[in-house]
């Protein structure tokens, strides 16, 4: 199967784009960490699939509309 028909059917399947269906489900990883451990952001990010520095976070952002560490924050006040 070609790159391109893959894409399409996966778009089909997913109603996303292959690349932004992976980004979701590392950001989803993200925030299970963020709220089950105490790993840094880095760390999270690693674990997650992402690599360090900013781009976690940017990916973060667009998907949940918080930074790793807001959304830790608000996870922790939501519990307390």
């Amino acid at each position: 199967m070609s790159p391109r028909s893959f894409a399409r059917r996966f778009v089909t399947a997913t109603g996303e784009p292959p690349h932004r269906w992976i980004t979701r489900q590392r950001v989803f990883l993200a925030q299970r960490l963020l709220e089950t451990t105490q790993l840094t952001v880095d760390e999270v990010a690693r674990e997650s699939g992402f690599g360090a520095g900013a781009n976690p976070r940017q990916h973060f952002r667009s998907v949940l509309t918080a930074s790793p560490a807001a959304y830790r924050r608000s996870f922790r006040q939501s519990v307390a």
